[in-house]
């Protein structure tokens, strides 16, 4: 008898313990799942801003406030190229696009400078494109002004494709192409060639 009151105690506790682990799980696992839950969403939302950043901050990076671009050739000619702003070409990073460029050319006492509304500049093949009402002031008694023109940084030597005009004095030149040597004092034109010769008063 003693026995059988035994083990009916020990079933009863058993039973009893696993009434109270069945009741903490109940507890604890809605906890846990909504814990779970609360991570996944946070990796979500980070994971989302870090790889929206990349974007941002390549994007940030072409883009340049006030860029300057400096360099001296053989001969001792140095060049400067200012803007408003610019911005790299993804595809050839050498290329740079250039809002209001200007550029100065350095030749012992002789300066030139050149604006126009845009520019690209190639910093592998040392050239400048600018296009849109070109203005050059060659330092000497020759102004030009054009549609656009590429001009060699390291030579200085200027030339155009489209709508040269050129004034030395009374005497005025258009032309539909051109090319001009360092010191715009030599110019070939070429193609609808038109001249105008002013008496002076």
């Amino acid at each position: 008898m003693a026995m059988g009151a035994t083990h009916a105690m020990t079933d009863a506790d058993r039973r009893a313990h696993r009434l109270v682990q069945v009741r903490r799980l109940r507890r604890i696992l809605p906890i846990a799942a909504i814990a779970l839950l609360l991570i996944c969403l946070l990796q979500v939302v980070v994971g989302g801003f870090s790889s929206s950043a990349p974007e941002t901050d390549g994007a940030e990076a072409a883009k340049m406030l006030s860029p300057r671009f400096s360099g001296r050739a053989p001969d001792g000619r140095r060049f400067a190229i200012t803007g408003e702003s610019g911005v790299r070409n993804e595809a050839d990073l050498a290329q740079i696009q250039i809002a209001t460029p200007v550029l100065t050319l350095q030749d012992g006492a002789r300066t030139q400078r050149m604006t126009a509304l845009s520019g690209t500049y190639d910093e592998a093949a040392h050239t400048l494109r600018l296009v849109g009402e070109v203005k050059i002031d060659t330092g000497g008694q020759a102004q030009l002004s054009a549609q656009e023109v590429v001009i060699d940084t390291r030579t200085g030597a200027i030339s155009g494709q489209k709508g040269l005009r050129a004034q030395a004095g009374p005497r005025q030149v258009e032309a539909e192409s051109f090319t001009a040597d360092e010191d715009g004092e030599r110019i070939i034109l070429k193609g609808g060639v038109r001249g105008r010769l002013e008496a002076p008063r």
